[in-house]
């Protein structure tokens, strides 16, 4: 009996030994991986994507200091909660109220670089074409910079829902745009279906320049949305982005029902071109459009331009134009 307790004892003690020997041989393993889960987490990025440029943009964690050099983005990015600390002069639209005291490092298409790396920004959000010269300076500075579109309509809903994962409003983006949805399809529901669907032609004036908008922007795209036929579509020449030179006999060949005027200087200057340039032209007063007094000026701050969500008034705008209510 006595030889069996102590075999019993021993048994107990070489157990102890081996469940301890496995504690303290595991404990290290456990400590190890938990280590390297946390360095594995932390290097995942915060976000990821492309930029219009294509160039792919890492933010390796959420960004706190963000100047905003693209004046319509930053309506997006104000609607969905983001705070900047620097945006631009400024020159086509005014900036949201909550910004219009930030600091400012020049104009959009004439950036201060020095200005901006005195913000220290860990992400500066700029416009094609106009910031692509800045990256190579940021990158540099260690700043990252995502370069994004703003000429169409679905433009707008990605950069918004873009605003919204950079601020970590995702949800509230996604909200937004829905709702922008909504009252857009509410503003075309307005709009009788027609056998044939009236024609249309944007003109826009840059100075003494003038051109025609050919493809997606923000107007031809709303106007395609409200059950107009865009009739430039038979006219060659793009020459940039959707935009085709102006040509009188190429407008007579076409002669639209309709024809939209956008001034990008100012919406005076925009009609003193009209007047000064064509009115006299017996060309263009033999235009459809002007004769039966279907010649509209469109703002600039809802057609060249759109304030994120906000262009829902854009579209009701043009709906008046083309088919007033019964308020109107």
């Amino acid at each position: 009996m006595m030889k069996d307790r102590f075999k019993f004892t021993v048994f107990i003690l070489i157990m102890l030994v081996i469940v301890s020997g496995c504690q303290n041989t595991s404990q290290p393993q456990q400590e190890s991986q938990r280590e390297e889960g946390a360095i594995n987490q932390s290097a995942e990025p915060f976000l990821s994507f492309k930029d219009f440029d294509g160039q792919l943009v890492t933010l390796q964690d959420k960004p706190q200091k963000i100047v905003v050099l693209n004046d319509q983005v930053l309506h997006s990015f104000y609607q969905v909660g983001g705070k900047a600390v620097g945006i631009t002069n400024t020159f086509n639209i005014d900036p949201p109220k909550e910004a219009a005291d930030l600091p400012r490092v020049g104009f959009m298409h004439q950036v201060n670089i020095e200005k901006v790396v005195e913000l220290k920004p860990d992400l500066v959000i700029g416009q094609r074409f106009d910031h692509a010269n800045l990256r190579e300076i940021l990158k540099e500075a260690n700043i990252p910079i995502a370069n994004l579109n703003t000429q169409s309509i679905e433009d707008i809903r990605q950069n918004t829902i873009l605003m919204g994962k950079i601020t970590g409003n995702e949800q509230k983006a996604k909200e937004l745009v829905a709702k922008m949805n909504s009252e857009i399809n509410q503003v075309i529901d307005r709009i009788p279906d027609e056998k044939e669907m009236p024609s249309y032609a944007i003109l826009t004036v840059m100075g003494d320049a003038a051109f025609v908008e050919q493809g997606s922007t923000i107007a031809v795209d709303i106007a395609d949305q409200l059950k107009l036929r865009n009739a430039t579509l038979s006219l060659d020449g793009e020459v940039m982005a959707g935009y085709i030179p102006f040509s009188m006999e190429e407008m007579v060949m076409i002669d639209p029902d309709y024809l939209f005027i956008i001034s990008h200087t100012t919406d005076e200057e925009g009609e003193k071109m009209i007047e000064s340039n064509f009115k006299s032209n017996p060309a263009w007063r033999s235009l459809s459009a002007i004769s039966n007094d279907r010649m509209y000026f469109l703002p600039k701050v809802k057609f060249a331009i759109a304030p994120g969500v906000d262009v829902v008034d854009s579209y009701s705008y043009m709906a008046d134009l083309i088919a007033p209510s019964e308020s109107n």
